[in-house]
C-alpha cells in the first residue's frame, strides 16, 4: 500500500513539473543566478497556486483545463484590443474626411468615443 501511495505521488509530480516546466515559465529565465532561480520556484509555485484557486471557484476539473480557459480568454482579450486599434483608426480617417463639415465636433465624436471603451 505504501509504494502506491508512493506511486501516485510520484506521477503527481511529475505532472505538475511538467505542466510548470510547458506553461507556467518554471526555470526558463536567461539569468544564471541562484536568486533568479529561487525567484522562478517561488512565482511557479504562486501561479499553480492561482489556477488551483480559479479551478476550485470554477468547478474546473483540473489545473490543466483552468490554464487553457484563461490562455483561450487572454488571447480572446489581445485579439480584440488589436481589431480594435484598426478599427479606431478607420474612424479617425473617416472623421478626417468629415472635417471640414464637423470641424472641431470630430476631436468632441473622437475623445466620446476613446472614453466609453
Amino acid at each position: 500500500m505504501y509504494q502506491c501511495f508512493l506511486g501516485v505521488v510520484k506521477d503527481r509530480l511529475e505532472v505538475y513539473f511538467k505542466e510548470s516546466k510547458q506553461h507556467l515559465g518554471f526555470l526558463q529565465e536567461q539569468a544564471r543566478h541562484y536568486a533568479c532561480y529561487v525567484a522562478s520556484v517561488h512565482l511557479t509555485a504562486i501561479r499553480i497556486c492561482l489556477l488551483v484557486i480559479a479551478k476550485q471557484q470554477h468547478d474546473a476539473s483540473g489545473v490543466a483545463q483552468m490554464r487553457q480557459a484563461i490562455v483561450g480568454n487572454a488571447t480572446q482579450i489581445d485579439f480584440a484590443s488589436r481589431l480594435w486599434g484598426c478599427f479606431r483608426a478607420l474612424m479617425v480617417g473617416a472623421l478626417d474626411e468629415l472635417k471640414p463639415v464637423l470641424g472641431d465636433n470630430v476631436n468632441l465624436v473622437m475623445q466620446t468615443i476613446d472614453l466609453h471603451v
